[in-house]
């Protein structure tokens, strides 16, 4: 039930004091776990003490006495021991801006596979993940620890690390730049880490700002507290790598309305008509996200008989509209990313028609005028037709006839073509 989430927006919006605000109760949480696992680890590291010294009495007993075969199996049980006698690490729940790809796999390994990494400006993680300072990208544990995959890390000079099903969760805040910038490695959307943001971008409030906003009411914050405080918990308690998953399930009215999404989503991919043909890696994870989404509302609906009844079509319908929110937003992001060459060619030719005053126009007529040197054949204008079709600022109208032969087809602009391309 992990998610990416990223909020995009520039300075000057006091990002850093509502990402306080609102991760307060789970690092409220991580403190009371922290108090909880306290007993736990020094008895353990008592333990390892112990078993420390029971090696080493019992080894050197082998060594003094090479032909006892029971000193020897003494000896190797007692390393065994040893071997198995960890002490577990710190509760940490998650990570800020610090965060680094290899600090966060670490984190991942000795938290049982889950963590999260929440900052108010997170565009350093991104910026080391894009190989910044490697010269080589590193999203590895970004795309298995989306999915819930087993994760091995081997390193020269340390021990291996091995995360059996990873559930990393990113709760992180971008300026405008840093998100444009995302389309700078082609990895990122090559091996699918762009298509795993939930992305939203909400209208800044520049300008606008309230210098005497209205208190938060107290009680509206204590629930808020309570509430988010007790759901980590229990994510927690069900996350013990001793203990057995649980699995959640949904109504036969919610089952249905997740068939009907997975349905009423797939025409959206259509190349020439859908609105996700353009961005198909971000619209293919669309239906899960909202199935995660479901589990969530569901949990924070129900924190003390959640795992053990199902989610129901209400919830789901909840989820569905989250899912469309993020849907408009994603669409903005890819435009502002330029992830998709054909969007970046598509502002080109509006800005070459809005210039022009061009009504109609011919593919040949781009590969001779704005697209020149970037298109070398009529095939390669097919996505940036498409996109423009798709957005609604142009349509096709077929060509006609010369001396038997039918001509190119063309396209026509759309009369409000005047106005900025949103």
């Amino acid at each position: 039930m992990n998610l990416f989430l990223v909020m995009v927006l520039p300075p000057g919006n006091r990002k850093s004091e509502v990402y306080k605000a609102m991760t307060g109760p789970i690092r409220a949480a991580e403190g009371i776990l922290t108090d909880l696992a306290a007993p736990l680890i020094a008895e353990a590291t008592i333990a390892r003490k112990v078993a420390e010294a029971e090696a080493e009495r019992s080894e050197k007993a082998a060594t003094d006495h090479p032909d006892s075969l029971d000193r020897r199996a003494d000896a190797s049980a007692a390393r065994m021991a040893l071997d198995n006698a960890t002490v577990p690490a710190e509760p940490a729940l998650f990570g800020g801006n610090d965060s680094t790809v290899e600090k966060v796999t670490s984190r991942l390994a000795e938290q049982n596979g889950r963590y999260a990494v929440m900052a108010p400006e997170g565009g350093k993680l991104f910026s080391i993940a894009g190989g910044r300072y490697s010269g080589s990208p590193d999203i590895g544990v970004f795309l298995s620890g989306h999915a819930g995959e087993e994760m091995r890390i081997e390193r020269v000079g340390r021990s291996s690390e091995r995360i059996d099903a990873a559930a990393l969760t990113i709760g992180v805040c971008l300026q405008p730049g840093v998100l444009a910038g995302l389309g700078d490695t082609p990895e990122f959307r090559e091996q699918g880490l762009l298509g795993r943001l939930l992305i939203t971008m909400p209208e800044s409030m520049l300008g606008h700002r309230n210098a005497r906003p209205a208190p938060i009411p107290a009680h509206a914050a204590h629930a808020y507290e309570r509430t988010l405080t007790d759901l980590v918990l229990s994510l927690r308690r069900f996350g013990d790598p001793d203990g057995e998953p649980v699995a959640l399930t949904f109504t036969g009215e919610a089952q249905e309305a997740v068939i009907d999404l997975l349905e009423a989503t797939e025409p959206r991919f259509r190349p020439g008509s859908g609105d996700l043909a353009h961005m198909t890696d971000w619209g293919g994870k669309l239906v899960g996200a909202v199935v995660r989404i479901a589990a969530l509302l569901h949990l924070a609906k129900h924190l003390r008989d959640g795992y053990g009844r199902p989610i129901d079509l209400a919830t789901f319908r909840e989820a569905c509209q989250l899912g469309e929110y993020f849907t408009a937003h994603a669409q903005a992001a890819y435009d502002a990313i330029g992830a998709d060459p054909a969007v970046n060619h598509a502002r080109t030719v509006l800005d070459w028609a809005r210039r022009t005053e061009t009504a109609r126009f011919t593919a040949r007529d781009l590969m001779r005028g704005p697209l020149k040197n970037r298109a070398r054949k009529v095939a390669d204008l097919e996505p940036v037709l498409r996109v423009l079709q798709t957005h609604g600022w142009i349509r096709q109208v077929p060509g006609t006839r010369t001396g038997g032969r039918p001509t190119s087809p063309g396209y026509e602009t759309h009369p409000d073509l005047s106005e900025d391309f949103r």
